[in-house]
């Protein structure tokens, strides 16, 4: 100090984690194995998704509301072909930002 005291502070100091990217698949093989058997988004920081799947003349086969929710690859109960999906999806982080996406999915068996 001014006087030539020595003085001690103590503080608290909060981190908060880094929420790092979101990945979003571009293909998966459901063909029971255990790896790569459905296809989600992965991330952390994300409160809520809106995840809509199209195949190719544009029919929803697909919708989750449900962060950990991911597609198996079926339709209706039916395993589908190999083919290529459409996605569109709208997942707000927890901060409140929002990100919207669209892109295709391969579905390799």
């Amino acid at each position: 100090t001014a006087y030539n005291c020595s003085d001690t502070a103590c503080i608290t100091v909060y981190v908060d984690s880094e929420c790092g990217e979101l990945f979003l698949p571009l293909a998966f093989s459901p063909n029971g194995d255990g790896n790569n058997d459905e296809w989600k988004i992965y991330g952390r920081c994300i409160k809520s998704i809106e995840l809509m799947i199209f195949n190719r003349w544009g029919e929803k086969i697909f919708e989750s509301y449900e962060v950990n929710n991911g597609w198996d690859g079926t339709f209706r109960g039916k395993q589908l072909d190999t083919d290529v999906f459409v996605y569109t999806t709208k997942i707000t982080m927890l901060n409140g930002e929002v990100k919207t996406f669209k892109g295709d999915i391969t579905l390799l068996r």
